[in-house]
């Protein structure tokens, strides 16, 4: 993270993503078109995912081998989680369940997949930093973040929904709550160590949404830190989701 590959491949993702939204504004394809793609990138990034990190791992008594996907490869992820939700906005009617996805989509997608971008856990969970350009899993990774930020930002372009302060509401406790449930995801993928009935270690952890441990590293030893830490990550998903979405309901106003 933060060597000269990660800052090449943020200058690519850069290009591509200007490429896109500015093929889009030239062309006008509709939104479904759009959708089209981002489905078969999806396909593209879970098929080389699997393919990139499954392993064959010796059974218990050795006699057999097994092919084994690493837990922190399910498509579990803030940005992960939004292909379930490309292909129910592509294939569901028109109206305003869709509407309110597609509010919530644009800017979980692009807050997302910056901050992925920014912090790209490849380097850390799946490859070294040196195989950047020689590594199925890493343009899996660069291409399909920087396909859901191009994704947002289209969404935002698109006319398709009539932003109001609903929305704004709901994309909030919508991310509020897939967070909440993520603590019941990586309690029940962790690993416990118990002794005598009682627990003294995790040997292994999942991080869905970064509810378990904070992406930068800082340890927390104590569970007031764990409690500040969600308080600031609560805190920052008000201020970014009301920055990136007020601005079109004040100008959705401002129009009607």
């Amino acid at each position: 993270m933060f060597t000269w590959r990660h800052f090449v491949w943020l200058f690519i993702c850069l290009v591509m993503i200007v490429l896109a939204v500015m093929g889009y504004d030239r062309k006008k394809p509709s939104l479904d078109k759009v959708l089209n793609t981002a489905v078969a990138i999806c396909i593209f990034s879970e098929v080389s995912k699997v393919i990139s990190t499954v392993r064959l791992v010796p059974s218990a008594n050795g006699e057999l081998l097994l092919p084994y996907l690493p837990l922190n490869h399910l498509p579990l992820h803030f940005c992960s989680i939004q292909i379930l939700f490309i292909c129910y906005v592509r294939y569901i009617a028109k109206g305003k369940a869709r509407e309110d996805m597609l509010a919530f989509m644009y800017p979980t997608c692009v807050i997302g997949a910056i901050l992925a971008l920014a912090m790209p856990s490849i380097f850390t969970t799946s490859i070294p930093v040196e195989k950047a350009f020689v590594s199925l899993i890493s343009y899996q990774f660069f291409i399909f973040h920087s396909m859901l930020i191009a994704l947002g930002i289209i969404i935002a372009k698109s006319k398709e929904v009539d932003w109001s302060m609903r929305h704004l509401y709901r994309t909030i406790g919508g991310i509020l709550l897939l967070g909440f449930v993520s603590i019941y995801l990586n309690s029940m993928f962790a690993s416990p160590t118990y002794v005598d009935g009682q627990l003294v270690s995790v040997d292994f952890w999942t991080n869905f949404f970064f509810t378990y441990q904070n992406p930068i590293g800082i340890k927390i030893t104590a569970l007031w830190q764990w409690y500040a830490y969600i308080l600031i990550v609560i805190a920052l998903v008000f201020i970014l989701v009301t920055a990136f979405m007020y601005p079109l309901i004040r100008k959705n106003r401002r129009q009607q």
